[in-house]
């Protein structure tokens, strides 16, 4: 899932009046680098809240057109694991199930069961109810069912800490393409049998 909690560090706060020595001349203080020394960084909760406008621009950078295209639907594929794909993939969905989905349920549960129930909200809410409202009739969950299994092997890609940043993009744009199309397809198979039921 993306998410806009980044692990960004707030500014170090320095004195806004100037401390004077024994003349009576004001002195301000050098902020420290990283060569000398590291500045005693102030952090709120795990890390800085952004709004929706600064999340996409982190996610989809700054540059509209090619750019944000790329960043939109191409390097989600390039991802090094399933988790990683689904933290890049549509950052519009990925900032409000964060916001209101994985976040609260994180504060009072495990992450996996988080997670989990994270993948099956955007299955049944972000794409089985917008169908069957504008199809009129209940069909069946197939988007339920298929991002079920999305978070399913998503969770066990962290699990088994799944990592294919070393192969190159066609590589682990392959075994993520597989990794929804095997979804998919049992997705359809469970679709069919409920039919046949």
């Amino acid at each position: 899932m993306s998410g806009p909690d980044l692990d960004r560090r707030d500014a170090v706060r320095w004195p806004t009046r100037p401390a004077r020595d024994t003349l009576g001349v004001s002195i301000r203080p050098i902020p420290p680098n990283a060569r000398t020394q590291r500045p005693v960084r102030r952090r709120a909760g795990r890390g800085r809240n952004l709004t929706f406008a600064q999340y996409l621009r982190f996610r989809l950078g700054t540059a509209a057109g090619r750019t944000a295209w790329f960043n939109f639907f191409i390097k989600p594929f390039g991802a090094s694991s399933f988790a990683g794909f689904w933290r890049q993939w549509n950052p519009v969905y990925g900032y409000f199930l964060y916001c209101y989905s994985y976040r609260p349920l994180s504060r009072v549960m495990p992450r996996v069961p988080a997670m989990l129930i994270t993948f099956v909200a955007c299955g049944l809410v972000l794409h089985d109810l917008p169908a069957w409202a504008i199809t009129r009739r209940l069909l069946a969950p197939g988007a339920t069912i298929a991002f079920s299994l999305f978070g399913i092997g998503a969770v066990l890609s962290e699990v088994f800490h799944m990592d294919l940043s070393r192969r190159p993009f066609l590589a682990r744009a392959g075994v993520n393409i597989l990794y929804l199309a095997g979804c998919s397809a049992a997705m359809l198979v469970i679709v069919l049998s409920l039919y046949r039921l």
